[in-house]
C-alpha cells in the first residue's frame, strides 16, 4: 500500500529530530602523565558536560580531540586545528597544551559544537606573568603589613589546601605562571633548620586585636605537617605551570629572636649565621623553588660600616645560603637570586655579591605603588635603566597595586596598553599585587551569598584581564566580552563592559593629579593616609604625577590658570564622565539573579559617587588655591559651591557603600580604622577651610614626584 506524502514527511522529520537530539561524543587522547595536560582536559570535560555532547570512553565512532607536545611552538605557545578526521591541540609544552585545552573549553561553551570552532593559535608576549603574595604565614611570622583586617582573618586561610586549589586553578586558567610569595621572615614555620633546633614553630597563631599585644592558636600542627602542607601546594603549583618563588625582606628574625641567642641586628654574627643556613635549608626543602628575592630597604642601619653594611648583610646571609645549598644539591643551581632595588646602589650590591656562582638577577617597583596611575609609568628608564644595562642584568617589574583593595576594578584596554609599553627588552616578566592588604578571602563584603568566597573569584575579571593582556596584549573587544557573557549570561555584555572599563578613567585621574609614591600615602577608596584624612590643604599640596601632561593645583594657581598643560578643571570634568558611565550602567546593567554580579553592579555605583567626589573637590582645591594666590573673592563662593557638592556626593558615596561593606583596617595604614561615615566631619571642614581662606596663605607642592632626582644610595 502506498503512504501518503504527509506521512512520509512525518517520519523524515522525525528521522531528523532523532539524528538532532543524539549528543556528540567526543573521545580526548593526552598525555595522563603531564599533570597540566590533566587539568586543561579537566575544564574541557567541564565544558563538554555542560552542552549536548557526551564524552566518548574510546575513539571509536567519536570525535576524537588529541594533545600534541611540539618543538615548533615555542614554550607556552599553542595551537589548535582539524587534522584529517581529528582536531589537534599542540603546545610547545605541557604547559602550552594546557593553554590551549582551556581555550578550547571557553571556545565549545561559547560555540556548542567542537565543529564550529574556528582554528585557533598563541603564544606569550611576556614570557613570566606573575602574582605578589604576601603571605600572613602566622602572627609570629607575619609578611608586610599584616596589621590589617584582610591579613589576619586570612592567616587561617593559608594553611586551607582548598583555597590553594582554587586559587591555583584561576591563576592557570588566567595564564599566570609565576607565584612570588613575600614575607618578612617564613622560616620558622616552614623549616626546620639542624643548628637552630628550637627556632621551628608548631601551630598557627593569630592576634587577639590588632593592637597586636596578644595573640591565640587556631590549628593545631606540627612543623613537620606545615614543611608536607608546603610541599604539597609548591607541587600543585607546579603541575598547573606555575613556578614559585619567594621574596623576604631584610633584618628580620621574627618567630627566632631570643633563641639560640639570636638578635634582629645587622650586626649580629649569631642572626647571621642563623639566616645564612634558613636559607640554605628552605631550598633543600622546597627544592622546586625558582628563585629567593630580597630587598635592601627594610629595618637596616645605614651607619654600619665594613663586613656589617647592608650590601654585605645580604651577600653573607641569602647571597651565602642559596650556595650552601647549591653545593648540597647541585639541581640548585638553576636557583636565581634576585636583588630588590631599594636603598642601595647597584655597584654596591655586585661588589658585595662578586663571588655568588649562581644566576643574579634584578627587581623594580615598576609603577611604585600605584599601577593604575597611567599605562606609561616614567620610573624605570629614569632610574634604573641604565644600571641594569651597565650590569647586563634581568629586571623583574613588581608592578604594586596600593590604590584599590575593596571594588571590582575592569579595563582590558587600560591594561593592554599597559603591557604593550612594558620594557620587554630588559624584564622577563612581572609580579602584581598589593602590600596594604591581602587577597584571600573576602571578609569586608556584608552579602551573605559572597562572604567568604576567594578574593580571585570577587576580581576575577581584574586577575583574569591582566593575567590576559600579559600573555597577548593585542586581544580583542570581542574576546573580554565572551568572558563577560561566560560569566554572566544572560546579561547585556555590552553595556557591562562599557560600564566596567569606565573604572580606569576614575583611579588613574585622580593619581595623575594627586600622585602619592608610596603606599601609605593614600588610600584613593577612602581618601586618608597614615597622618588621617586627606583635606583640601593636602590636596592643594599634592604634586602631580610626572611625564603626564599634567600641572598640579598649586602649580596652576601660581601660574592663575595659564598653562598648556591638562588642568585640575579638565580632570575634574573627566572624572565626571566616567561617573556618568559608571552611575548609569548601575541602574541599566541588567540583574541576572546572580550575586557576584549584583554586588559588581552595586560597585559600580560607589565608583561613580567616588569620581564625583574626586570630581567636585578637585573644583573646590583649586578654586581655593586661586583665592589664596589671587585674593579674588568670586574664587570662595566657587569653592564653597563646589565643597558642597562634594560633600553631597560623599554622603551618597556612603550611604551605597556602608551597607555592603564592613569597616576595616588597611595593613600600611594600621591601627586607623576605614569607615566612610566616619569621614563625614573631615570632609564638612573642607567647607570650612575655603570659606576662611586668606589671600597669602600657602599654595605650593610639599615635594615633587620627580624621584630620578634622588642621588642619595638610601632611597
Amino acid at each position: 500500500m502506498k503512504k501518503s506524502l504527509p506521512f512520509i514527511a512525518l517520519c523524515l522529520l522525525s528521522s531528523c529530530y532523532v539524528i538532532a537530539q543524539q549528543k556528540q561524543a567526543i573521545f580526548i587522547s593526552y598525555n595522563k602523565a603531564q599533570p597540566q595536560q590533566a587539568f586543561g582536559v579537566a575544564q574541557l570535560e567541564k565544558a563538554v558536560a555542560t552542552q549536548n555532547i557526551s564524552l566518548a570512553k574510546s575513539a571509536t565512532g567519536a570525535i576524537v580531540v588529541k594533545t600534541v607536545v611540539t618543538s615548533s611552538l615555542k614554550p607556552q605557545a599553542y595551537s589548535f586545528k582539524k587534522q584529517g578526521a581529528n582536531y589537534v591541540v599542540s603546545g610547545g609544552d605541557a604547559t602550552g597544551v594546557m593553554y590551549g585545552l582551556t581555550e578550547l573549553a571557553d571556545q565549545l561553551s561559547l560555540h556548542k559544537s567542537i565543529a564550529a570552532i574556528k582554528p585557533f593559535a598563541d603564544k606569550p608576549y611576556i614570557a613570566k606573568r606573575g602574582i605578589k603574595f604576601n603571605i600572613p604565614l602566622d602572627a609570629r611570622t607575619p609578611s608586610y603589613a599584616d596589621e590589617g583586617t584582610a591579613a589576619q582573618n586570612n592567616i587561617i586561610t593559608m594553611w586551607d589546601f582548598t583555597y590553594w586549589q582554587n586559587y591555583l586553578d584561576n591563576l592557570a586558567r588566567y595564564r599566570y605562571n609565576v607565584l612570588s610569595f613575600w614575607s618578612l621572615h617564613q622560616f620558622p614555620s616552614m623549616v626546620k633548620v639542624p643548628e637552630y633546633p628550637d627556632v621551628a614553630l608548631d601551630d598557627v597563631y593569630v592576634l587577639d586585636d590588632l593592637k597586636g599585644k596578644t595573640m591565640h592558636v587556631v590549628k593545631k600542627i606540627t612543623i613537620d605537617e606545615k614543611i608536607a602542607f608546603w610541599k604539597k601546594v609548591f607541587k600543585y603549583a607546579n603541575d598547573r605551570g606555575i613556578e614559585i618563588q619567594w621574596y623576604n625582606w631584610s633584618v628580620f628574625v621574627n618567630g627566632a629572636e631570643g633563641k639560640h641567642n639570636i638578635k634582629e641586628k645587622q650586626d649580629d654574627p649569631v642572626a647571621i649565621d642563623y639566616t645564612r643556613k634558613s636559607v640554605k635549608q628552605f631550598l633543600l626543602t622546597y627544592p622546586n623553588v625558582t628563585a629567593m628575592g630580597v630587598t635592601a630597604g627594610e629595618n637596616l642601619d645605614t651607619k654600619l660600616t665594613g663586613k656589617y653594611t647592608i650590601e654585605n648583610w645580604l651577600a653573607q646571609t641569602f647571597g651565602q645560603g642559596m650556595m650552601d645549598a647549591q653545593k648540597a644539591n647541585p639541581a640548585l643551581k638553576k636557583v636565581k637570586f634576585i636583588f630588590r632595588q631599594h636603598y642601595t646602589k647597584m655597584d654596591l650590591v655586585k661588589e658585595a655579591f662578586k663571588g655568588y656562582t649562581g644566576p643574579f638577577e634584578s627587581e623594580f617597583k615598576y609603577s611604585r605603588a600605584r599601577m593604575y596611575s597611567t599605562v606609561s609609568p616614567p620610573w624605570f628608564d629614569s632610574i634604573y635603566r641604565a644600571d641594569a644595562e651597565k650590569y647586563k642584568l634581568k629586571i623583574w617589574q613588581n608592578v604594586r597595586n596600593d590604590d584599590i583593595f575593596i571594588y571590582r576594578w575592569g579595563a582590558p584596554e587600560y591594561a593592554e596598553q599597559f603591557m604593550k609599553n612594558f620594557p620587554t627588552d630588559i624584564s622577563p616578566g612581572y609580579v602584581i599585587g598589593p602590600d596594604g592588604y591581602m587577597y584571600g578571602r573576602d571578609f569586608s563584603s556584608k552579602n551573605a551569598d559572597v562572604y567568604g568566597k576567594t578574593e580571585i573569584e570577587k576580581n576575577w575579571y581584574s586577575f583574569m584581564i591582566w593575567g590576559r593582556a600579559g600573555y597577548n596584549p593585542n586581544l580583542p573587544v570581542s574576546f573580554y566580552k565572551d568572558q563577560l557573557r561566560l560569566r554572566f549570561p544572560g546579561t547585556d555584555v555590552d553595556k557591562l563592559y562599557t560600564t566596567w572599563s569606565a573604572t580606569a578613567d576614575v583611579i588613574s585621574w585622580i593619581d595623575k593629579l594627586c600622585f602619592k609614591p608610596n603606599d601609605f600615602e593614600m588610600h584613593m577608596e577612602g581618601s586618608y593616609n597614615r597622618q588621617g584624612f586627606f583635606d583640601l590643604n593636602s590636596m592643594i599640596a599634592s604634586a602631580e604625577l610626572p611625564v603626564q601632561n599634567v600641572i598640579s593645583i598649586a602649580d596652576f594657581a601660581n601660574a592663575e590658570g595659564k598653562t598648556s598643560k591638562i588642568t585640575p578643571f579638565e580632570i575634574a570634568d573627566k572624572l565626571d564622565a566616567a561617573a556618568a558611565i559608571l552611575l548609569n550602567g548601575s541602574e541599566t546593567v541588567p540583574h541576572t539573579k546572580d550575586a557576584d554580579l549584583d554586588e559588581t553592579i552595586a560597585d559600580f555605583k560607589s565608583w561613580g559617587y567616588m569620581a564625583r567626589y574626586y570630581a567636585a573637590k578637585f573644583r573646590g582645591a583649586t578654586y581655593t588655591a586661586l583665592l589664596r594666590k589671587t585674593g579674588k573673592e568670586e574664587y570662595r563662593e566657587k569653592a564653597v559651591a563646589a565643597l558642597t557638592t562634594a560633600l553631597a556626593d560623599w554622603k551618597n558615596y556612603c550611604a551605597v557603600s556602608t551597607p555592603r561593606y564592613k569597616p576595616q583596617v588597611f595593613g600600611r595604614i594600621p591601627r586607623k580604622v576605614f569607615d566612610w561615615v566616619s569621614f563625614i566631619p573631615d570632609v564638612e571642614k573642607d567647607i570650612e577651610i575655603a570659606k576662611t581662606a586668606k589671600q597669602g596663605e600657602p599654595v605650593k607642592v610639599a615635594k615633587d614626584n620627580i624621584l630620578w632626582k634622588i642621588t642619595s644610595k638610601y632611597y
